[in-house]
């Protein structure tokens, strides 16, 4: 998101839904613009990124990233993200004043950087502006003109279903998560996350007594042998 130094969150966004399983060491090329033409020379604007758990919608991480020469029309910035594997909590020795309405967090990729996270409904620096929502009623409202969609929608407000994953018509067995494609590439593409001890496209398989390995189509392409070493291993008081 493209935010000043007032931390006005601007429209201008893009939203990635990221599989760890797919998208690891994946490069995304992302272009946001500026709120006015020409830019306005006054306002010190930045990049913030914030992290989701799509799933459940609940906040994870933010990062900052510094606009280096704000005199410039156009600026290219290369970062590398790495996830915490926690959830982000709210630091309690922060200054900043977030009202009843948020909650002051910091950004991990800066050790002194603080901001507030505002709670659904609300914005501004301090979260003290409420602003009203026309996100669908099971996605997430960030700002008035920002909707953080569930799994199964999209669309600008979330009201856009994706028929690939609804309910009624599953594409994932034994209650895998289906995730589907990005739908500005293809909207009937999709793939499933599967419970501990189902495998498959569509977790259609499941393991009795052994160990499925699953490798990745890139690899197998690269080398023309794969040799895989198991070893058994076993609790020494029971077996001597």
């Amino acid at each position: 998101m493209l935010i000043d130094d007032q931390e006005t969150i601007y429209p201008y966004h893009e939203q990635i839904t990221y599989v760890p399983k797919r998208d690891c060491q994946k490069k995304f090329n992302i272009y946001l613009l500026y709120p006015h033409r020409p830019k306005n020379l006054s306002a010190n604007y930045s990049v913030r990124i914030d992290i989701f758990n799509k799933d459940s919608l609940t906040y994870w991480a933010s990062w900052h990233l510094s606009i280096p020469f704000q005199f410039l029309p156009v600026n290219r910035i290369a970062t590398q993200l790495f996830i915490p594997p926690v959830v982000q909590q709210g630091e309690s020795s922060c200054k900043l004043s977030c009202g009843q309405h948020g909650r002051c967090m910091k950004y991990i990729n800066k050790n002194s950087s603080y901001f507030c996270q505002c709670n659904q409904g609300y914005s501004g620096r301090q979260c003290n502006i409420q602003h009203s929502c026309s996100c669908s009623s099971d996605s997430l409202c960030l700002t008035s003109s920002i909707c953080l969609c569930s799994m199964k929608r999209f669309g600008r407000n979330c009201h856009l279903t994706r028929p690939v994953c609804q309910a009624l018509n599953n594409s994932c067995e034994n209650n895998g998560l289906c995730i589907s494609t990005d739908n500005r590439i293809n909207v009937s593409d999709f793939m499933c996350l599967c419970k501990e001890n189902f495998y498959g496209k569509r977790c259609e398989n499941q393991i009795t007594n052994g160990i499925a390995i699953e490798l990745n189509k890139d690899i197998i392409e690269q080398v023309s042998i794969i040799f895989i070493h198991c070893i058994k291993a076993f609790d020494l008081s029971e077996h001597h």
